[in-house]
């Protein structure tokens, strides 16, 4: 019988640890041992809570070689969805570097890179909460090799580090030691706002901030931007006439160079505010290589020719006109045939001095058409004394 009572309690035990497993993981419990190591809270305990610094890494040997990857949590107080962050840092180095790695990477991998402030230096990296009233914490994801990690407690302290070659708290970095480069990564805030600091490559590898190629598009356009209010805008600071500030091209590769034969420039808005069609050195605020069709073009002009009627101006003798026709082969204040291949014509003024002319010409011939009904009459009371 007591061997039954035990069988029976240790049936009845097991159901109950099993059960409470059930119930924990129903209620989302997580193992205690899930491999994070606490660094220490965001700031200190009394008043005026001072925000910690904490170093993460450094080069713990001369002849250390390193290929680690850590995953970092900021936790600051949780009341506020804008103020936790977790962060990859990965950190390399060659058992040949002596004192210093040879890269280091941090990047934020859940959207909000301003949570901490990271100081690199060529063989340590700090760190602190940019908010207070929390807890930060790492973990191991990779190791090859040696661990380049601090043992606690992580160098804790209040006073800011100096010295450093790179900060930030914003964004990114990857940094390359070899060459002394660093680098700004691509990074997305708490609102979803993706910011680049390198060029944009869409189907290439850019050589521009916005390089985009789409080879073989038959049937739709090379990009398309759209605004429900507003179009596209095109800005710049201080361009001039040799740096345009939009420019359409014809026969050009993919990698903004001419194709064989010459690009061709099919729209050019320069520095200066003018704008060539067909030429991309436009000599005007509107510079067309090539013919214009419309069907109507209205010239704002400043003065007419009305003055033609006015009483006190004076009409040119009709032997003077002939004279300087004789002499310069063109009417007086009209361009010669050299002049307008010279500098061409300014529309407005010559439709001016166009009906200018007309307006003198009717003068002529309302001035003729008195003289002939003189004579008319002449002739007519002739007739009259002859019929006599």
């Amino acid at each position: 019988m007591k061997s039954v009572f035990r069988l029976c309690r240790k049936i009845t035990i097991c159901l109950l640890l099993v059960t409470m497993a059930h119930i924990a993981y129903v209620k989302g419990a997580v193992p205690v041992d899930t491999g994070w190591v606490t660094m220490g809270p965001t700031q200190t305990a009394v008043s005026p809570y001072d925000q910690y610094y904490y170093k993460l890494v450094q080069v713990n040997g001369s002849t250390a070689r390193y290929g680690t990857t850590i995953e970092l949590a900021v936790n600051a107080d949780e009341n506020y969805f804008d103020q936790q962050a977790t962060y990859q840092v990965r950190v390399d180095k060659y058992e040949g570097t002596a004192n210093r790695f040879d890269g280091l990477e941090v990047r934020c991998i859940s959207g909000n890179p301003a949570a901490a402030t990271f100081y690199v230096f060529n063989d340590a990296l700090w760190l602190r909460s940019n908010y207070k009233w929390g807890l930060i914490s790492y973990r191991t994801v990779a190791q090859f090799h040696g661990s380049p990690l601090v043992a606690a407690p992580f160098a804790q302290t209040t006073t800011a580090p100096v010295g450093f070659l790179a900060t930030t708290g914003t964004y990114g970095l990857k940094c390359d030691f070899d060459n002394n480069k660093f680098y700004q990564l691509p990074y997305q805030d708490t609102k979803g706002n993706l910011a680049v600091a390198g060029n944009i490559g869409v189907g290439v590898v850019p050589n521009y901030a916005l390089h985009t190629v789409s080879p073989g598009n038959t049937n739709r356009a090379a990009a398309y931007l759209w605004g429900e209010n507003y179009g596209t805008a095109i800005g710049t600071l201080n361009a001039t006439a040799a740096n345009y500030a939009f420019a359409v091209l014809n026969n050009a590769n993919p990698d903004g160079s001419s194709a064989p034969g010459g690009g061709k420039p099919l729209l050019f808005v320069r520095g200066d505010g003018n704008v060539g069609i067909g030429t991309s050195v436009p000599q005007a605020k509107l510079a067309v290589k090539g013919d214009v069709f419309a069907l109507k073009i209205k010239v704002t002009q400043t003065g007419w020719a009305d003055f033609v009627f006015h009483p006190d101006y004076k009409l040119p003798a009709l032997q003077d006109v002939e004279q300087f026709v004789k002499e310069h082969r063109h009417l007086p204040e009209i361009p010669s045939q050299k002049d307008v291949e010279r500098d061409g014509l300014d529309i407005g003024e010559i439709n001016k001095k166009l009906l200018q002319k007309v307006e003198e010409l009717t003068l002529y011939l309302i001035e003729m058409k008195k003289e002939n009904d003189d004579l008319k009459k002449r002739m007519e009371a002739v007739e009259k004394k002859q019929e006599r």
